[in-house]
Order: C-alpha cells, then sequence, then structure tokens
C-alpha cells in the first residue's frame, strides 16, 4: 500500500512520551547547543532506564536478548577502555573514552528502544530541523566579521567537522525525499527542497574538496540503487550533481584557493597533512599496541616527536612539526591514538556497520521508511569512511548523529525480521503487525 497523505506529524504517539520528547530535543539541538545537547543526553538515559526497568531488571524489559551488536559495542567499549588504562600518554585519554561511551550509549538505547514507525519519523525530521536552522545560522554569521574559514555550525565548530554533520544529513534527506516525494504534501516537498539547497550552499560555502566529493560520489551512488524503484529520480541526481560541480568549479573561490596551494606544496595530495600524518605514525611507533591514548594527540610536541625519533636512529626537523588536535584522518589519528587495538576495534565496528547494510539492500516493494532509515546509516557510513581519509570522523556531534542514524536502522530492521518470522506461524501475531502497518500507511516487508 502506497502512502497516500505524508506528514512526519500525522500518526499518535506510541512509546514513552517524555522519553522520546527529550531524545527529540537532543536531535534539535546536537549541532547547536554544546551544554543543551549534554544535559538532553543525560535526561534522556535516565528516562529510558526508568521507562524499562520500573518493573524489574530482565533482558527483554531492556529490549530483547542479547545480540550479535551487543556484542560489538560491549567489545569496542572494553576495547577503549583497555586502551586508555594502558596508554603511552596520560593526560586526556579517559575524555576520550567518554565520548566513545556517549556514542555506544545512544546506539544502544536507540536500538533497544522498541519505537514505531511515528517515533522513527519524527527523530528524522528533529534532526533535519536541527541541521537546518544550525546551517542557516552558519550562513548568517558569514556576513559578520569572524575569524574563522569556511562554515561552522555552532556546536560542531571547526569547517572539517561541520560539514561531515552537514553530509551525512544531506544523504538522509535525499533519502527521506526520494522514498517519499509521492505522498509528500506540497508544503513538504518545497520545505524539503530548500533545505537541500541550504546543504548545499553550506558545503560550496566550506570549500571543502573531501566533503563535496563524498556528498556527490553518495548522492549517485543512491540514485543508482534507486534504479531498482524508478529511473526519474537518478536523472534528477545527475542533473543536480553536474550542476553542483560546475558551480563548484567556477564560483568557489575558496576550493581553488586550496587546490592552487595544494599544487604548490611538497605533498599535492596530502597538503598539510602530509606532516601531521607522519607525525602520527611516529607516536603509534612509539606506543604501537595502546597508542598515545585517544584525545592526547594535541599533547605532541616538536620535542617530544624528535626524542621518539631519535630513539629509532632517526633525525627529525622540528621546524616541519605542525601542531593540530588530531590527525586529521579517521584511521591515523585512530593509529596513533589507540594502537593497533583501536585499529582493529573500529575494523569491527565498520565491517558490521557495512554488513548490517549490505544485507538488507531496500527493494523496490520496501516500504518508503525502510528505504528512509537505511540510507540515513548508509549515509553515515560513507560520510565517515570516506571523509574519515581526511578528517577524523566519528566523534563528538556527528559521531553521535552517525550513531543514532545506524541505531535507528537496526532497530527498525530487528522489527521488521520479527514480523517476518511472526507472519507464516502466528496468524494472530501476523494480525496485529498488518493492522498497526496498515494504520501508519506502510506494508509489510
Amino acid at each position: 500500500m502506497r502512502f497516500r497523505s505524508f506528514s512526519p506529524f500525522a500518526s499518535s504517539f506510541d512509546g514513552p512520551a517524555l522519553e522520546v520528547a527529550l531524545l527529540l530535543g537532543l536531535a534539535l539541538a546536537l549541532p547547536m547547543f554544546e551544554g543543551v545537547k549534554n544535559i538532553l543526553w543525560g535526561l534522556y538515559a535516565a528516562a529510558w532506564y526508568a521507562n524499562r526497568l520500573r518493573n524489574g531488571w530482565s533482558w527483554q524489559a531492556l529490549g530483547g536478548r542479547w545480540d550479535s551488536w551487543d556484542t560489538v559495542l560491549a567489545i569496542w567499549l572494553a576495547g577503549t577502555v583497555l586502551g586508555a588504562a594502558f596508554a603511552g600518554m596520560h593526560a586526556d585519554e579517559w575524555r576520550g573514552c567518554r565520548d566513545m561511551f556517549r556514542m555506544a550509549s545512544i546506539l544502544w538505547f536507540i536500538k533497544r528502544s522498541g519505537y514505531g514507525a511515528a517515533q522513527w519519523l519524527r527523530l528524522h525530521v528533529a534532526l533535519q530541523v536541527g541541521v537546518a536552522i544550525a546551517t542557516i545560522w552558519a550562513l548568517a554569521a558569514l556576513a559578520w566579521p569572524h575569524s574563522y574559514e569556511g562554515i561552522q555550525l555552532n556546536s560542531v565548530g571547526h569547517v572539517n567537522q561541520s560539514v561531515i554533520y552537514i553530509v551525512i544529513c544531506f544523504g538522509t534527506l535525499l533519502g527521506a525525499v526520494s522514498a517519499y516525494w509521492r505522498s509528500m504534501r506540497l508544503w513538504l516537498r518545497t520545505l524539503s527542497l530548500i533545505e537541500m539547497a541550504i546543504l548545499l550552499g553550506a558545503l560550496f560555502a566550506a570549500g571543502s574538496r573531501s566533503a563535496a566529493a563524498t556528498a556527490m560520489i553518495g548522492a549517485l551512488a543512491f540514485g543508482l540503487l534507486w534504479l531498482r524503484h524508478s529511473p526519474r529520480f537518478f536523472i534528477w541526481v545527475v542533473i543536480v550533481t553536474a550542476a553542483f560541480v560546475t558551480v563548484v568549479a567556477r564560483f568557489d573561490t575558496d576550493m581553488r584557493r586550496k587546490q592552487e596551494y595544494a599544487k604548490a606544496s611538497a605533498s599535492p595530495l596530502l597538503n598539510e597533512r602530509s606532516p601531521i600524518w607522519q607525525q602520527a605514525v611516529i607516536a603509534w611507533r612509539a606506543y604501537p599496541i595502546f597508542g598515545i591514548g585517544g584525545d592526547n594527540f594535541a599533547r605532541i610536541n616538536a620535542e617530544q616527536i624528535r626524542r621518539w625519533e631519535n630513539a629509532r636512529g632517526d633525525d627529525y626537523d622540528t621546524a616541519t612539526f605542525v601542531g593540530t588536535s588530531h590527525a586529521h584522518s579517521l584511521y591515523l589519528n585512530t593509529l596513533a591514538g589507540r594502537g593497533l587495538l583501536g585499529v582493529a576495534l573500529l575494523a569491527l565496528l565498520l565491517v558490521a556497520w557495512a554488513t548490517s547494510l549490505l544485507a538488507a539492500l531496500p527493494r523496490a516493494r520496501d516500504p518508503p521508511l525502510y528505504w528512509l532509515n537505511w540510507t540515513g546509516a548508509a549515509s553515515a557510513l560513507v560520510a565517515s569512511i570516506c571523509i574519515g581519509l581526511f578528517n577524523t570522523t566519528l566523534h563528538d556531534e556527528h559521531g553521535l548523529l552517525a550513531f543514532m542514524l545506524l541505531g535507528i536502522w537496526l532497530s527498525y530492521r530487528q522489527q521488521q525480521r520479527a514480523r517476518t518470522v511472526a507472519l507464516p506461524s502466528e496468524p494472530r501475531i501476523a494480525n496485529a503487525a498488518a493492522g498497526h502497518a496498515a494504520a501508519t500507511e506502510q506494508p509489510l516487508r
């Protein structure tokens, strides 16, 4: 059954109202207000546990039996704590653990939440409204005197971090527009296209080559996947991508300036990242198993790098040292900060993430919400992996965003599998599931 009339606020709440309200508030505040984000995360965690443990502790009360993703998260967190305990440097490594714990917890809460279609749609809307407001705010701030380059979402910060958040939301919005276009009311279509233009304008203002390339490649890849449904959307994606690339090539002076500067540097591809990446490798060689400790990269100085190199019998020119808070690469930052253990944990997470998506590629007959939830998790993964080549992804605000989208997909997919199993053997359960699907105007898988 197709959606005949879609509005994100059309369905009634079928979950704990306060808990869901706190999660929606967190989604709205995430790119804008640092303090509010932390408060809402804590309140949401408290509400989540209070709603599920009021009748006693059990795995069923906490969202079902232990599964493979619980194992992945447990290994990931245990390895993070182990790495901090045996880190080569001791300064901010436990602060890095806190960030990992917060991301893993939001994934775990959402994955085991048991929310329904109404909650998923509201959460997606809240995330898009939040990034739209934050991006308009950031674009407006460019008109006033400022000391930073590019565009900065207020809570996310530096342009290299803000574009990660924007690219993830852009990919998710693309999935929402394609999935719900026929059933959207005119005002929602208009707002969606306006937001898409705002996010593309922000990517233009950012002058980030990796972010722009990831957004366009991701859009084309999703367009190819959408061919399972209709070729028309892919044609529009190609047209918009070509137009965006043309505008960037002709008018984005900041991106051209970066490109010309890179060509004139000793390493045209890596530009100023070359010495930073060299410092990351040197730090890793000093502490290969556990690394120097998460969030300790900023503690490295030129003299420390020189001593590490001298201990290996090599020389180091301290004049080439570039001070920075991270390695400007997800992979090298993990290698330096958490060593081989951290790289193994990251690989475990990314492989599990990719496997969950590739094993359940959406098909033409799948409901719009399936396409939307899958696209959100896929956009987060693609942005984290691809932009992660040249910037440090999967931490702070964009890390929370990525894990929220992954949590939505895992929970929704689990519900879909449960319904599929129930249909042939339990008619009463199947009929109830079918009735729920009809009420929310979505077909069963």
